[in-house]
């Protein structure tokens, strides 16, 4: 699987929450797990978007 590299810039939890289109808790989830980075205000989301869009596709195969 390839990494995406992309960073984006979020002042706060609501804000990343909004541009990842995922929960609060789906976030913290993902920091615990190393998926998500921070550098102070900007964020590295291209493993973050990895793993939401493996766990949709994961998740409709159970469904």
């Amino acid at each position: 699987m390839a990494m995406s590299n992309d960073v984006i810039l979020a002042t706060d939890a609501r804000e990343l929450s909004e541009a990842l289109g995922c929960s609060p808790d789906t976030l913290e989830d993902m920091r615990v797990q190393g998926v998500l980075a921070s550098r102070g205000e900007l964020w590295e989301v291209g493993p973050a978007r990895d793993y939401l869009r493996d766990a949709a596709w994961a998740d409709n195969l159970w469904s």
